[in-house]
C-alpha cells in the first residue's frame, strides 16, 4: 500500500508538471484548457503565472515523492487541495457556472484522493 501511495502521488505530480510547461510553452492553449480562453500572448500572462505554480508544485511534490518523503508530501498534497477551488474562483468571477469547472473539479477530487491515500498511510508526526 504504501508503495503504491507514492507511485500514484509520483504519477500525479508529473502529469501536474506537465500541465504547468504546457502552460508556459502554449499559454493560449492552456487558458483554453483553464477555462478562460485567451486570444493573444499578451492576454495570458496569468497561464504563464498558473503553469509556473503548477511546473514547481509539481516537481517539488515529484522530487518528495522519488525520496519517500511522506509527511512533506501529504502536507503540500494537503494543501493543494485549495489551488483548484480558488482556480473555479477565478472562472466564476469572470465567466459564471458552466462547464469550464468540470476539469477544476477533477482536479480538486484527484488532490483529495492522493491526499488521503498518503494520510492513510500511518500516524504521521513532526
Amino acid at each position: 500500500m504504501k508503495t503504491k501511495a507514492f507511485v500514484i502521488a509520483g504519477l500525479v505530480s508529473t502529469v501536474i508538471v506537465i500541465l504547468g510547461v504546457r502552460a508556459l510553452l502554449d499559454p493560449l492553449a492552456a487558458s483554453a484548457s483553464f477555462g478562460l480562453p485567451m486570444h493573444t500572448d499578451s492576454e495570458s500572462a496569468f497561464v504563464r503565472i498558473y503553469g509556473a505554480r503548477n511546473a514547481l508544485l509539481g516537481a517539488l511534490a515529484l522530487v518528495l515523492a522519488a525520496r519517500r518523503m511522506l509527511q512533506p508530501l501529504l502536507l503540500l498534497y494537503t494543501f493543494a487541495i485549495v489551488l483548484p477551488l480558488l482556480d473555479a474562483a477565478v472562472i466564476v468571477s469572470q465567466i459564471g457556472l458552466g462547464h469550464e469547472l468540470v476539469r477544476h473539479a477533477i482536479i480538486l477530487i484527484v488532490l483529495v484522493a492522493v491526499s488521503v491515500s498518503l494520510w492513510r498511510l500511518g500516524d504521521v508526526r513532526p
